[in-house]
């Protein structure tokens, strides 16, 4: 269909205009207790085939565990819960070493089995601290997951691109509720570039595209070679006090060097593994001329922390690009797609989904977008502009 309206003139290679919503998977939360007893019933009942007999067994246990635990605290009930299906995944691990590696395509009975074992081992992985952030949500969809947009939700992203002239959707994605967002927008264009032949020129974002790590894959001459705009954060440090750009790292990019001649070598990875944070010691910073300059308040345990940015070159060059007319221009034009997705929640229920799983999900959204760029089709190709002066004189 693209091809299509590409073909008619409709679609330009100028910019795309990248956003996410999100879609409300199609299940119901259970409890964890519930959770993992899901999760057992499901395995047991995918290796009833192979193991009779101990599958009768362990719902036996089952449900011994359910009676006698009944008046407990559900604290304990979950652990008598857990420990039985630590057991059962266990035996289940080496049932599945004696039959032996499946063969291609496997039978449906061993492919239920297989994906229940795998299924059993990530809600069991949830279960351990430090506590996952990445935790199967239910069992009938164990591909949802959980984030907040607005409010908390269990479900997917919905990831699209727009042409900025056309108003039609070009590429589409669609991702659990947790997964960068950000690092999305290189499959849109080149799934999009891949399908068309075509050569995109820039991209706009909104906030979450404002990293370093992106910019550089999306504007890398060797691969996408996109101008990206998106608006940049706000800066750490305000006021007069000294940046991270006024401390100076030497060659190796081990050592920091602070506006008043103090080094410290003294550094660990930061959380979101794209920089360094150097630390400097109490004293020098406590007794430093500088001090109003670098600190709201007199160090007392360490001194002035800095974070050192792998990608300092990017973000420098996003914060003038921010600063020029042509990114102001751009910036007026990214609510099309905000509009877009209004137009495909209120009018074709985008915000629910009507399917279990990733991939029915995603067949869902493309159909959808199918209709919303039919819509937009027509409208280009038949709608004809008003002839402004006519009207006046009638």
């Amino acid at each position: 269909m693209v091809a299509q309206a590409r073909a008619y003139g409709l679609v330009k290679d100028r910019l795309r205009l990248k956003d996410a919503t999100h879609i409300i998977a199609n299940i119901a939360v259970p409890s964890t207790i519930q959770l993992v007893a899901q999760t057992r019933t499901r395995l047991l009942a995918s290796a009833r085939a192979y193991a009779p007999q101990r599958v009768a067994e362990e719902e036996a246990t089952a449900e011994q565990i359910r009676t006698i635990t009944a008046d407990l605290k559900d604290a304990e009930r979950l652990v008598q819960r857990v420990n039985q299906l630590c057991q059962i995944v266990h035996w289940a691990d080496e049932l599945q070493t004696t039959l032996g590696a499946a063969p291609p395509p496997p039978e449906p009975p061993r492919q239920r089995f297989d994906e229940a074992l795998a299924l059993a081992h990530k809600v069991l992985a949830d279960r351990e601290p430090p506590k996952a952030k990445d935790q199967v949500r239910r069992v009938v969809d164990p591909e949802a997951r959980r984030n907040k947009h607005g409010e908390w939700y269990d479900g997917y992203l919905v990831d699209m691109s727009l042409d900025a002239d056309s108003e039609l959707i070009t590429a589409l994605n669609v991702l659990p509720a947790n997964a960068d967002e950000a690092a999305d927008a290189h499959l849109l264009i080149a799934s999009e570039e891949q399908a068309q032949g075509n050569d995109v020129q820039a991209i706009s974002m909104d906030g979450a595209g404002f990293r370093g790590d992106v910019l550089r894959d999306l504007s890398d001459a060797a691969g996408l070679a996109l101008d990206v705009y998106a608006p940049p954060s706000a800066p750490t440090q305000t006021g007069d006090y000294f940046t991270p750009a006024d401390f100076q790292l030497d060659a190796a990019g081990t050592l920091l060097r602070c506006p008043a001649e103090q080094e410290t070598l003294r550094r660990q990875r930061a959380q979101n593994e794209r920089g360094w944070l150097f630390t400097f010691t109490r004293q020098p910073c406590a007794r430093c001329p500088l001090l109003p300059r670098c600190m709201a308040n007199s160090p007392k345990k360490y001194g002035r922390a800095v974070l050192k940015n792998d990608y300092e070159a990017e973000d420098a060059t996003a914060r003038a690009k921010a600063l020029t007319t042509e990114y102001q221009v751009v910036r007026e034009q990214h609510p099309r797609i905000e509009r877009k997705w209004a137009e495909m929640v209120r009018r074709h229920d985008m915000r629910h989904a009507r399917y279990r799983g990733r991939l029915r999900v995603k067949i869902q959204a493309l159909l959808t977008a199918v209709v919303v760029n039919i819509k937009r089709i027509v409208h280009l190709l038949t709608d004809t502009p008003r002839d402004e002066s006519a009207l006046a004189l009638g």
